[in-house]
């Protein structure tokens, strides 16, 4: 009788190590899968492993319009009404400085004579016989302040127009509004004119 060939014992547990390790993929894998079946069809309570909700209502409530517009309309009829004022009809105007408007003449005299009192003609232009006139628009509120102030047509001389510019920051802030003046704004177009005379 022919004799058996000894078994390599370290061979034997390596297959059983490798069967048992497929094995045990396997039934975790299964186990995986049924979980998370069972999860989507609601049977398993996944519920256990979240924390617990708290559910809260909001409510949205609509602000008392009316009320709101009639509060609005009142505290603007009292500060219309302060006395020795008059309600503002239009929020904006916008005049030359040399207006002959009754409404305006007075008030632009003054603006007038106060950026004259800050002009002046640059030393360095007469000295080359520079001239040219020029457009400028600024923007005064109620109480005088100068809020914008630009160039609407150049001289072609940057430095004309600079001392121009200046002359109405200069001269700035202005007197605030008379009552006949009823805007909150006013646009004023002021023309400056370089010019040289020359004597014979």
């Amino acid at each position: 009788m022919g004799q058996r060939a000894p078994r390599d014992i370290n061979s034997f547990y390596s297959g059983l190590k490798g069967r048992q390790i497929i094995l045990t993929a396997f039934l975790l894998s299964i186990t995986i899968h049924v979980i998370t079946i069972m999860a989507f069809q609601g049977i398993f309570p996944v519920s256990w492993f979240r924390g617990e909700h708290r559910a809260y209502r909001v409510y949205l409530i609509r602000p008392p319009m009316k009320e709101i517009m009639e509060s609005s309309e009142k505290d603007q009829a009292a500060t219309a009404q302060i006395p020795g004022e008059q309600p503002l009809r239009n929020k904006e105007a916008t005049i030359s400085l040399e207006t002959r408007d009754p409404s305006y003449r007075p008030y632009t005299s003054v603006l007038k004579e106060r950026i004259l009192s800050h002009w002046t003609y640059p030393w360095s232009a007469r000295s080359n016989l520079i001239q040219g006139d020029l457009l400028i628009v600024f923007r005064l509120d109620r109480g005088g302040n100068l809020i914008d102030c630009n160039i609407a047509r150049p001289s072609g001389h940057e430095i004309l127009d600079t001392f121009a510019l200046e002359a109405i920051r200069s001269a700035s802030p202005f007197p605030p509004f008379p009552e006949t003046i009823t805007v909150q704004f006013l646009n004023i177009n002021a023309s400056f004119a370089y010019q040289l005379r020359f004597e014979q």
